[in-house]
């Protein structure tokens, strides 16, 4: 009996004990302790400052306004500008000066002129410079299919004073003046010393369908196909179509479509290329 009272004052001892201590909890929780306890009071916002600065504005230009118009000063004329000068084409010469030199009416041969000579066809022979050009000409005039004939070539000064001699007798007996069969014959046949046949570079060509016709030289040759093969072709070989028709006031020989001159394949395609004569072709180079 007495037991059971110990029990029950424990019993009630112990739940006494876990009373408080649960009101104790629940106060705590009611009424926070105001030491504890941080305080936030509200923060008034500032009103923000203005940090845009002023530009200063720029008062607009009071526009002048007048009754009269505006002049405007006329423009210059502006004068073309010239085209710059086109550069002159250089003007090829042959590595062997000598084959330029000039024999005509104003030019003697030289006296102490000398070369060596080579046979070309048949009996006529030529300066060794220009022979073997002058043999490949003619081939190649061939395989074209005209057959061609030297009736001229090198010259001796006593051959051309024979030849000169017979023409000035020929106008003799048409009744010309000695002078004047001079003059006349002096156009046709080279007086002896002035004829381009001394220097061997020169030859007289036609084909033979021509010669077997005249037995001569005549203008009518121009007319004849192998004429025209040959002016067009003359210069791969080194030579030029020496008096032209229209140069005779400058060679002051009379045109001769059957006379051609070597002066190397340089300067006879300059000369022929551009319609020259040996004279105007020299005066170019000086």
């Amino acid at each position: 009996m007495k037991n059971r009272r110990i029990a029950a004052f424990f019993a009630a001892a112990v739940l006494v004990i876990t009373f408080a201590s649960c009101s104790k909890e629940e106060a705590e929780h009611e009424e926070p302790s105001k030491e504890n306890t941080v305080v936030i009071e509200p923060v008034e916002p500032k009103p923000e400052e203005d940090i845009t600065e002023e530009i200063p504005q720029k008062e607009p230009e009071e526009q002048q306004t007048s009754s009269e118009p505006e002049e405007i000063p006329p423009e210059e004329p502006v004068e073309p500008e010239e085209p710059p000068e086109p550069e002159e084409p250089e003007i090829p010469m042959p590595e062997d000066e000598s084959l330029l030199i000039l024999v005509n009416p104003w030019n003697y041969i030289p006296e102490d002129y000398t070369f060596e000579t080579e046979t070309v066809q048949g009996k006529y022979k030529m300066n060794v410079k220009a022979a073997e050009s002058a043999k490949a000409f003619v081939a190649a005039a061939k395989e074209a299919g005209f057959n061609m004939q030297l009736c001229s070539a090198y010259r001796t000064v006593e051959k051309s004073a024979e030849l000169y001699q017979r023409k000035v007798n020929q106008y003799l007996g048409y009744g010309y003046s000695e002078a004047d069969a001079k003059t006349e014959a002096a156009k046709w046949v080279a007086p002896p010393g002035t004829s381009e046949h001394h220097t061997g570079l020169a030859m007289d060509l036609v084909s033979s369908d021509y010669w077997n016709y005249y037995s001569d030289l005549e203008h009518d040759y121009e007319k004849f196909d192998s004429f025209k093969w040959m002016y067009e072709h003359c210069a791969e070989y080194g030579f030029i179509l020496r008096y032209p028709k229209d140069k005779q006031d400058v060679t002051g020989i009379t045109y001769e479509p059957w006379h051609y001159r070597y002066v190397g394949k340089e300067a006879a395609g300059y000369i022929m290329e551009n319609g020259l004569c040996l004279e105007e072709y020299l005066e170019l180079i000086k």
